[in-house]
């Protein structure tokens, strides 16, 4: 059981390594802007292009993982993207159909994902500033911390 454990936690590892790797590569969101005010051209391109290869995971991963997920949309029409859709465990003390002998849980996994914000105080030069917002990507089935 415990090595069945082990490979579901080294392929969950592999997609989020692909993930940070996009992050770390990426020209325009590797840029040290802060909240710095910039055009909404600046990034929008780049923020779409990175959000779409952050949710093209494997078909109906969220599904198929011991530690499941839905994935809801976190709406801000202040922001670019307007839309993105971050993942809800559906339980946070058991992995689906493992004995809870294992001192098991799901744990959500978020990263900082940049976004371009509405900012009045950038107006007339630019309308938007460049900040982080933590989002869920996926859930994962890892042994508890009191174990």
């Amino acid at each position: 059981m415990l090595k069945i454990l082990g490979n579901l936690a080294e392929r969950n590892w592999s997609i989020l390594t692909k993930i940070l790797v996009v992050l770390s590569l990426h020209r325009c969101l590797a840029m040290p802007l802060g909240s710095q005010c910039v055009e909404e051209s600046f990034c929008t391109y780049s923020l779409q292009d990175y959000y779409s290869q952050l949710v093209n995971l494997p078909s109906r991963i969220n599904e198929r993982s011991i530690a499941t997920w839905s994935y809801v949309e976190n709406i801000d029409l202040n922001r670019v993207p307007q839309v993105i859709h971050e993942a809800s465990c559906h339980t946070s003390h058991s992995c689906r159909g493992l004995d809870n002998a294992y001192g098991l849980e799901t744990i959500p996994v978020s990263l900082r994902m940049p976004v371009l914000k509405k900012n009045p105080s950038c107006f007339p030069t630019a309308s938007y500033s460049l900040e982080f917002e933590f989002i869920t990507v996926a859930c994962i089935c890892a042994i508890s911390r009191q174990n």
